[in-house]
């Protein structure tokens, strides 16, 4: 599996606030860095790894009570 691409370095990097959270293309694009981020991690299906991605981003934003 390819690394992460700069993009998505630069993304997670960053993390999650409430403007991301809230903003419907920056969370998307965060949950799908992470997605491809897990799967360089350990070999796992796209959908799996997309479904965790949007588990932890939801935990996370409600965290900062932002919830989606």
């Amino acid at each position: 599996m390819d690394e992460v691409s700069t993009h998505c370095k630069v993304v997670l990097e960053k993390g999650l606030d409430k403007e991301t959270c809230y903003d419907f293309r920056k969370v998307r694009a965060y949950v799908m860095c992470l997605a491809w981020k897990k799967m360089t991690e350990k070999p796992m299906r796209f959908a799996d790894a997309v479904r965790e991605a949007w588990a932890e981003t939801k935990m996370s934003c409600s965290r900062l009570s932002a919830s989606i």
